[in-house]
């Protein structure tokens, strides 16, 4: 026969401590984990950047007349450099495992990340520290590209005004 302190030991909650519990993150991954939010919803609108249909299908224009109104304006995508050049960066990343965990946790939106892990054959602690790791690695490789682009400009520019100097 059980004691009432081990019955009540053997009922109690499970300690919360340990891998199950949540790590805190830091105001860079708060950051980093909001960028990649953005991109996720900018990387879906890149389909809207077309310019609107004038007619239906090429069988509706073949009849001569229309069946439905189109609509007018359409979607408004975001047009950002940064994002841009996060999915450049985020594009040239090769394809291992800290891509297919971001890919897992941001694009596929998979839960529970535990489950996700498992399938990855890594631990829920591992996968989100090599989702930390990727999210530096894919920021610090947009902004590389964002310099990049921007030393580019400068240049063009100063070409430009050089052409418009020497023409004068």
């Amino acid at each position: 026969m059980k004691t009432d302190d081990e019955i009540k030991r053997l009922a109690a909650p499970a300690p919360t401590h340990g891998e199950d519990e949540a790590t805190p993150q830091s105001d860079e991954q708060r950051d980093l984990d909001d960028l990649c939010e953005r991109w996720v919803r900018w990387q879906a609108t890149r389909r809207l950047f077309g310019p609107p249909p004038t007619m239906g299908s090429v069988l509706g224009q073949l009849t001569g007349t229309r069946t439905r109104p189109l609509r007018q304006g359409g979607p408004d995508a975001a047009c950002s450099a940064e994002m841009s050049a996060l999915h450049v960066a985020y594009t040239c990343q090769p394809d291992a495992l800290d891509k297919r965990v971001f890919d897992l946790y941001y694009v596929h939106r998979v839960t529970p990340v535990k489950t996700a892990a498992a399938a990855l054959e890594i631990s829920r602690k591992h996968f989100y520290t090599v989702l930390g790791d990727f999210r530096k690695r894919l920021h610090t490789a947009a902004q590389a590209i964002l310099a990049d682009e921007q030393d580019k400009l400068r240049c063009m520019q100063h070409a430009r005004d050089l052409r418009t100097t020497l023409g004068e």
